[in-house]
């Protein structure tokens, strides 16, 4: 048991799925109908350990990119053990890149979970060691040695629309006193999907 609470803050928009028992579904139908219907973009993360890539960079926002939206030093994050050469990234996969990945899957009979992680290592390790290569402050970098890979499906990433969009008032997040219930996160904002919106949101 978790103890006795005042107050429940949900961060989570997945609480309010059919699948999900976090929450009491009749006592807070006015927030499970409308959450439940803000519709998600799926996403696909590719996490590797490198040889050092001499990349000036900690992260990066790749706006336009073919195959990927983001990527991450995760090494270079306060407490995260560095040295020995090696590195560990992430590299999150454009939206159109994981729509074709996971339709890709699920054509070949490879759309579970295990399928979907095997795609991911399989068709974005290859392009993910050219694209460190080309970013390289070395002139001429060869591709880096993946040491290790591991692929992760992200079934409800990023919301594709608001809470408000869905039906339900306008506000940066969701309050019911009488149940000792509030809500908040990205899906509240004007900017679903981003950081941005779930600061905004608080």
């Amino acid at each position: 048991a978790l103890g006795e609470y005042d107050f429940l803050i949900c961060t989570d928009k997945t609480a309010a799925a059919q699948h999900r028992k976090d929450l009491d579904r009749e006592l807070l139908d006015d927030f499970v109908q409308p959450a439940s219907a803000v519709p998600s973009v799926p996403s696909l993360a590719l996490m590797v350990a490198v040889e050092q890539t001499r990349c000036g960079f900690d992260s990066l926002l790749l706006e336009g990119h073919p195959t990927f939206s983001w990527l991450a030093r995760d090494s270079s994050k306060p407490g995260r053990r560095q040295g020995g050469g090696v590195e560990c990234w992430v590299a999150h996969a454009s939206p159109d890149c994981a729509k074709r990945l996971l339709k890709s899957s699920r054509r070949r009979g490879g759309g579970g979970p295990r399928g979907v992680r095997e795609a991911v290592v399989r068709e974005l390790v290859p392009p993910l060691q050219r694209l460190l290569s080309e970013l390289s402050d070395a002139v001429g970098a060869a591709p880096p040695e993946v040491l290790v890979a591991e692929g992760h499906r992200w079934g409800a990433a990023f919301p594709a629309s608001s809470f408000a969009a869905a039906g339900s008032g306008e506000g940066r997040f969701y309050l019911d006193e009488r149940n000792a219930f509030a809500a908040c996160g990205d899906y509240f904002s004007p900017f679903p999907g981003r950081v941005e919106g779930a600061w905004i949101s608080g």
